[in-house]
């Protein structure tokens, strides 16, 4: 499927609206519908390449939506949830998450990078393969992402609102 993005192609130069291609989503993985999406001044950082990150980069890691397809053997969440991104993947297993220390998930090592589990990268273009800031790349339509990215929220909360709870809050909060 298509989808507009926001990207850096190049740290200095302007950020770039490009026509995308995303896979469907496999094992783990699922199909968002963005609804909407926080500009944060890491992303920022990446586009000005004071953050150093593999390019071509789908902007944004603060980002709610629907989900509109999933892959093989998820179980987090289903076609129609309403969720949040987390800019950090919780896998549920790994030593820190099994100690409490979700927020340095083994599966938050390649953020930068942007490809999903298995150095998979689900968005193509005229450039090849494009990362996904945070692995989620919130500021394009749809993005296929892991469900180990994603937080349900029940359906009558505003994602207006929710979106702020995927960086900004949890950001905040851990610098009390």
């Amino acid at each position: 499927m298509k989808t507009q993005a926001a990207v850096v192609v190049e740290t200095g130069k302007p950020i770039e609206i490009q026509e995308l291609t995303l896979d469907k989503p496999r094992e783990g993985e699922v199909l968002i519908q963005y609804t909407h999406a926080g500009l944060c001044h890491s992303d920022v950082h990446i586009a000005h390449g004071d953050l150093e990150a593999r390019l071509p980069m789908v902007l944004g890691h603060e980002g709610a939506g629907i989900i509109q397809e999933v892959g093989p053997g998820v179980t987090r969440v289903k076609v129609g949830d309403h969720v949040v991104c987390s800019f950090i993947p919780n896998c549920g297993s790994c030593r820190y998450c099994a100690n409490g220390q979700q927020s340095i998930c083994d599966m938050g090592a390649t953020i930068l990078e942007g490809y999903l589990p298995g150095e998979r990268f689900p968005i193509t273009g005229p450039l090849g393969d494009y990362g996904a800031m945070c692995m989620l790349g919130t500021f394009s339509q749809y993005g296929v992402i892991h469900q180990n990215s994603c937080v349900k929220v029940d359906d009558d909360l505003p994602l207006e609102k929710a979106v702020l709870v995927g960086c900004g809050v949890p950001t905040g909060w851990g610098l009390r």
